[in-house]
């Protein structure tokens, strides 16, 4: 957390405004974003009822690699017992309050991560391509596409990857140690497109 405290970003070191010079791409950093790792069981009504009251999400409805949005959160898809809840800046901590509440005396668990991640965006006509470049997964939009996410690799990094709003606008949730390294090597592969 003290990083947060303090406001420094994972990827300080990195000079978004080179990306200015790239044609068909807009990369940013959504900074200091609340992420709330909760497990659980499905099957325990208890447990999807007090999720459901707390953020008005039903986990049930939550298909395999997907996510969605929750008024100020997205919630993804991890695993059978695992989701990702994001929050904007600051309001992790309230959020992790209210759900440790409502989940009294039920199996589960809610951690703060925010402090060892971070979130990279990534838009244009030019941004799947650049993708492409470190990514595996078909990225079609008939294949990949918008309320979509998947846990992957780009380049040697592991990361969250989703396509929100349209086919050309995605997102990239990274760990804090790979993050710097990410944002050179997206600034290096985004060279041809000046």
């Amino acid at each position: 957390m003290s990083d947060l405290q303090n406001g420094e970003s994972p990827l300080v070191q990195i000079d978004f405004n080179q990306f200015e010079k790239v044609k068909g791409i807009k990369l940013t950093e959504l900074k200091f974003q609340g992420h709330l790792n909760l497990r659980g069981r499905l099957n325990d009504k208890a447990f999807c009822k007090a999720i459901s009251d707390a953020i008005g999400v039903e986990l049930t409805s939550l298909k395999a690699n997907t996510f969605i949005l929750s008024e100020d959160f997205k919630v993804y898809w991890l695993g059978p017992d695992e989701w990702l809840i994001v929050t904007p800046p600051d309001q992790q901590l309230e959020l992790k309050n209210t759900l440790q509440q409502a989940l009294q005396g039920i199996f589960s668990s809610v951690t703060d991560v925010s402090s060892g991640q971070t979130i990279i965006s990534i838009s244009g006509f030019n941004a799947r391509s650049l993708i492409e470049k470190g990514c595996t997964i078909d990225l079609h939009p008939r294949q990949f596409k918008k309320g979509d996410c998947a846990q992957t690799h780009l380049s040697k990094a592991t990361v969250l990857l989703s396509v929100v709003k349209s086919s050309e606008a995605f997102e990239i949730i990274i760990r804090r140690s790979f993050a710097d390294y990410l944002g050179l090597w997206l600034l290096d592969s985004s060279s041809e497109f000046v």
